[in-house]
């Protein structure tokens, strides 16, 4: 009532205004400042696994550390005027959870799951350029001429693919442009980040320019070298698929070696206590 008494309509008016883009310039400063953070690093390599980036997860860890500390710490302490011990081992159970949820941290729970996620989405990736030299063979050998055209070959397979379909679609709307379709492949190229898509872009560079018998030549070359880095592959993916089911069982035998600390550290303090009395 003050205040709408002190100031006019258009007093009022503006300082909403100023109150909003205050409140829109902040939301902008936070966003950009969580995308040069460790976490946002991580979670965008591994393609924002459940749609978490960077400043979802600072928000939810920290929501949750100190849910957990007001509730198992402060509130103790403040119940019982004094530090328990329960309350101590809280406070370091507490800690341990907030360094194994520490993306700065190179050992946490959290870099190793993003690491196994980034490895399982490089093995999906390296499938499909397996089978990306597949259908590149089986459409040149299906030609009833000897004339190639690449664009319609990808465009022809586009399709098969899910992990490379936003690439290739890329790939297909910049073919066309100013730049070229060497300009556009070598994009792709990028972000494929790969030895194997290395050397089959650089025959797709030339496909153009090659008879049909030549490009069958290189393309079934770099298809058995491929093949054999692609067992290797499947062996990793292999490991990081039973090291993902072990994390239960290694998470299990944590908790059971830390309830046994637990446990003898209440032993020894009720030993010490009696003794003394």
């Amino acid at each position: 009532l003050v205040y709408t008494g002190l100031s006019s309509q258009a007093e009022r008016v503006q300082t909403r205004i100023r109150f909003r883009n205050s409140l829109i310039k902040n939301k902008e400063k936070l966003v950009y400042s969580s995308k040069e953070t460790k976490a946002e690093e991580w979670l965008k390599l591994a393609q924002y696994p459940l749609g978490i980036n960077g400043l979802k997860y600072y928000l939810v860890t920290f929501g949750l550390i100190l849910f957990l500390t007001t509730y198992y710490v402060i509130l103790p302490i403040l119940i019982n005027g004094g530090a328990q011990k329960l309350t101590m081992v809280a406070a370091v159970i507490i800690l341990l959870l907030a360094l194994l949820a520490a993306p700065s941290n190179p050992y946490s729970l959290f870099v190793y799951l993003m690491k196994r996620v980034i490895e399982y989405h490089q093995a999906k990736k390296h499938a499909e350029v397996f089978m990306l030299y597949d259908l590149l063979i089986n459409e040149i050998e299906m030609m009833n001429i000897s004339r190639i055209n690449t664009y319609n070959i990808l465009r022809n397979i586009k399709p098969y693919f899910v992990v490379l379909d936003k690439p290739l679609t890329k790939l297909l709307t910049s073919w066309s442009n100013d730049e070229g379709p060497k300009a556009a492949l070598e994009q792709f190229e990028k972000e494929l980040n790969s030895k194997e898509s290395q050397a089959l872009i650089g025959v797709i560079k030339n496909l153009d320019d090659l008879d049909r018998k030549t490009a069958l030549g290189h393309l079934r070359g770099m298809h058995n070298m491929f093949v054999r880095s692609q067992i290797e592959n499947y062996r990793r993916k292999r490991k990081i698929t039973t090291d993902l089911l072990g994390i239960p069982i290694k998470i299990t035998h944590f908790l059971i070696i830390l309830n046994f600390l637990v446990v003898i550290v209440t032993m020894v303090s009720v030993i010490l206590k009696s003794s003394r009395m």
